[in-house]
């Protein structure tokens, strides 16, 4: 919210001062710096958007960053209408589209985590391990591979679903012979 609150106040007092500034000199065209602000504010958004393996974060909050910019432009501006009508359903688009995805996709309550799971060195160990983790519903998002001399060490990005206990999964895992350490981060 902060960020948000920040940009438009920004954009608003930049968008003013440019027109102000072509009132007194004459010279510049203010448009020009608003081009830039809507630029500069494409560089912010383009910081938050994050890659976790085949998952990219961080687009809504760009996207909103974006609109909160052009909302400050409209303020600058004047057009005080088209800014509260902007604000209004980007606020509602960002509260009640959230709970619509979260019903549809049912991401609600679910939890990513990275599982560190090291096993003896042996064929077929990551198809167990995919059996114990299907039968608790979690879904592997990604898989790295940390060989040794005589263990392997694979660490498994997951998302669990709300209603899966941690400790259940760390024990079935832990009490297979083949498993020689658990961990989670």
């Amino acid at each position: 919210m902060r960020t948000h609150v920040l940009v438009a106040v920004g954009s608003t007092l930049i968008t003013i001062t440019s027109i102000q500034f072509f009132k007194i000199f004459g010279m510049t065209d203010p448009s020009r710096i608003a081009a830039n602000i809507v630029v500069g504010i494409g560089f912010l958004g383009a910081g938050t958007i994050m890659k976790e393996g085949l998952t990219v974060r961080g687009l809504t909050t760009a996207a909103s960053i974006w609109v909160a910019s052009a909302i400050g432009l409209a303020c600058g501006l004047g057009y005080y209408y088209p800014a509260i009508i902007t604000s209004v359903i980007t606020f509602l688009t960002l509260i009640f589209l959230r709970n619509i995805e979260i019903g549809i996709l049912g991401k609600k309550g679910e939890m990513k985590k990275r599982f560190i799971v090291k096993v003896t060195d042996q064929p077929g160990q990551l198809g167990k391990i995919g059996i114990i983790l299907g039968h608790y519903d979690i879904n592997i998002e990604n898989i790295k591979f940390e060989r040794e001399e005589d263990s392997l060490t694979i660490i498994f990005l997951v998302v669990i679903p709300q209603n899966v206990s941690l400790e259940e999964i760390f024990n079935t895992l832990s009490k297979e012979n083949w498993v020689l350490e658990v961990n989670l981060e």
